[in-house]
């Protein structure tokens, strides 16, 4: 995986090297990658009456948002094009970093499930964001379970380093969609609180981090949309600096 350059990367934005220097890290830059599931989408598509499947929600909009907050706020060199892959394609081998979202209508395959275990074990780093209450909370579990039939989540306490890498959190926060804020809402169905949960490896490094009952892809596509606040934006783009700084850097 391209780690080296990429750390680099982040010596600069903390300080180590000044602006300047090295130059290699403008040719291995920081590349966002969406994973596609090749199932669930139907379920999603039924019922939110959308012809876009689970994997594509808010893509490419969100991430190439947040992509110029991170250019913008930091000094990580940052692919300003997102990528699109499923842990099928061999070059998924190549990227540090991977996102998924709508895991709540996930079916893995056996060689997604396959590869996915060996990416995280190999050193990847999975980001999970917008899937919401209990029912969706069991159907990812029984997916993952796929992967990682040996690993079962951990609650992330608010000491963890990934709350604090960065951007300081006292506490994990509460980051709606702009659904549920349209009627009134901080909540979608019955996920009333937002939960951080981690799956780890045998070291006890992160491999796999859950956002559930938040919706950080709204918070970065929603941005400059008026009907969503520019507090809960702000939130879920210092948070998800936090994760890439933590993810390149552990």
């Amino acid at each position: 995986m391209r780690f080296k350059n990429l750390i680099l990367s982040l010596l600069v934005l903390s300080g180590i090297f000044d602006s300047a220097t090295p130059q290699i890290v403008q040719n291995d830059m920081f590349t966002f990658v969406r994973i596609k599931y090749s199932a669930g989408g139907s379920g999603y598509a039924f019922r939110m009456r959308f012809s876009t499947d689970s994997w594509e929600v808010d893509y490419p909009t969100a991430e190439e948002n947040f992509l110029r907050g991170v250019q913008r706020l930091t000094q990580l060199a940052v692919n300003d094009q997102a990528l699109a892959m499923p842990f099928t394609d061999p070059e998924i081998f190549q990227y540090p970093f991977a996102y998924m979202l709508e895991v709540g209508y996930l079916k893995l395959s056996p060689a997604e499930a396959d590869t996915l275990r060996e990416w995280c074990l190999r050193g990847g780093f999975l980001m999970i964001d917008d899937f919401h209450g209990s029912a969706e909370w069991e159907n990812f579990r029984n997916e993952f379970s796929k992967a990682f039939p040996d690993r079962e989540p951990v609650r992330l306490p608010a000491s963890h380093p990934i709350f604090h890498c960065y951007h300081d959190f006292n506490a994990y926060p509460r980051i709606p969609g702009l659904g549920p804020l349209s009627v009134g809402r901080l909540y979608e169905r019955d996920g009333y609180n937002p939960e951080c949960w981690g799956i780890f490896d045998d070291n006890r490094r992160l491999m796999v981090l859950i956002n559930h009952n938040v919706d950080m892809g709204d918070s970065w596509e929603h941005a400059a949309d008026p009907r969503y606040p520019t507090f809960y934006s702000k939130i879920g783009y210092m948070l998800g600096i936090n994760y890439i700084v933590y993810a390149l850097t552990h």
